[in-house]
């Protein structure tokens, strides 16, 4: 799904969640996983609810379940757009760990999700207990500084994640602030979509990085852009390949745009549908996971191009928990367990949409029937971007959209 359009918000009825609830019992029951500690787990235990009891940190995720009742509901605020990946992710962990938690996930645009989650603190109605990309919220953090951002989010989500749990020790600094961590879609974080029909019949050079846009062969070649251009991503663009070059910032992007010619398209899932078609010769940019349908897609000619290096968040789609969780228990073992490395490396296969937000990892591929894009995103070189350095980058890029730099 394009980033730059608001989806439907997507839940689950409480008939849908029976339904799903019975199969996936069938299927446990009929695939021998079901272990004598999952069958305890669902005779009662429930949440240990002050926490007397509580398991010292730094807590493991086995410690987390025992806190549970492993056949509780986890209630997931998504600014992800889809619901799916969320249920598939549930799937996971309780396959993994023996549960079985069932889920009721409200996904929207992130800042949907911001606004309904800040409507019912004020109201003292948290029905959320996890919370993943919830933008304005996170924005507005971010906006304060280091000291008072962190403030900020203490007043909104659990704010000791880098020293409750074990995967402070596993994972980068950069990867676990006190009040999020990473959860899915590390990697590259921008692509480069690339018709194969037009470039093979033009006898152009499939670019490499940005730089060698402005070689001759490209002058004046067509390149898209959506009509929501991401600030944080032509920043990122502009900022780290002007600094290569001797020229200043808004120097490299105009020389640049000069090169090439501007072609405005609806969205960037049009844009990348347009490269496919063979109607532009390439996108500007686009996130990996929106340009991926077209690029697997064997109608399409669409090369999906990842620079040396790529961009990547240092914590990718971050997942947070609620101060107020209705079920602050059954939270901490649903962001412990999405972690694990068993979890991270079963996304590529049983996560629609979802590729692991660890990078810390080694992936083997060789048993796994993933497309080759998939693999490529995960083994570029990475320019890796903290959560308190995004800003700097959409700065920048708001400056060159200002100047009207990507205007047809």
């Amino acid at each position: 799904m394009s980033r730059d359009t608001a989806p439907t918000p997507a839940t689950r009825s409480q008939t849908q969640s029976h339904d799903r609830r019975s199969s996936r019992r069938r299927f446990l029951l009929a695939t021998g996983t079901v272990t004598t500690g999952a069958v305890a787990g669902c005779l009662g235990r429930g949440e240990t609810g002050d926490g007397s009891d509580a398991p010292e940190p730094p807590w493991t995720t086995e410690a987390l379940k025992e806190q549970i009742d492993t056949e509780g509901t986890i209630t997931i605020y998504a600014g992800t757009g889809g619901a799916d990946e969320w249920y598939d992710l549930i799937d996971v962990i309780n396959d993994e760990f023996g549960t079985n938690i069932e889920g009721d996930v409200f996904a929207s645009d992130a800042a949907s999700v911001s606004q309904r989650f800040v409507q019912e603190r004020e109201a003292d109605e948290d029905a959320a207990d996890v919370v993943g990309p919830a933008s304005n919220l996170r924005n507005e953090i971010r906006q304060q500084g280091r000291e008072e951002g962190l403030a900020l989010a203490e007043q909104w989500f659990e704010s000791d994640l880098h020293e409750n749990f074990w995967f402070s020790d596993v994972l980068a600094d950069e990867q676990v602030l006190p009040f999020e961590v990473p959860s899915w879609n590390a990697g590259a974080g921008l692509c480069l979509p690339v018709s194969e029909a037009v470039f093979e019949d033009r006898g152009l050079a499939y670019p490499e990085t940005y730089n060698d846009l402005f070689d001759e062969q490209y002058a004046d070649l067509d390149v898209a852009f959506s009509g929501y251009v991401s600030a944080e991503q032509v920043g990122w663009i502009i900022r780290y390949h002007a600094a290569q070059t001797e020229m200043s910032e808004m120097e490299w992007i105009e020389s640049l745009m000069n090169n090439l010619n501007v072609v405005g398209v609806d969205s960037h899932t049009a844009g990348t549908r347009e490269v496919g078609k063979g109607n532009v010769p390439m996108m500007f940019y686009n996130w990996p996971q929106s340009a991926e349908p077209f690029v697997v897609n064997d109608e399409m000619s669409v090369r999906g191009i990842f620079p040396t290096p790529a961009p990547s968040k240092a914590i990718a789609d971050p997942i947070s928990i609620n101060k107020a969780a209705p079920n602050p228990w059954l939270a901490r073992f649903f962001v412990s367990a999405t972690l694990e490395a068993s979890v991270q490396k079963r996304m590529f296969t049983d996560v629609r949409k979802a590729v692991p937000g660890r990078n810390d990892l080694e992936y083997d591929f060789s048993s796994m029937d993933i497309p080759q894009f998939t693999r490529n995103r995960m083994a570029t070189d990475l320019d890796v971007i903290s959560f308190w350095d995004v800003d700097t980058y959409a700065e920048t890029g708001q400056q060159a959209i200002d100047a009207g730099l990507f205007d047809p």
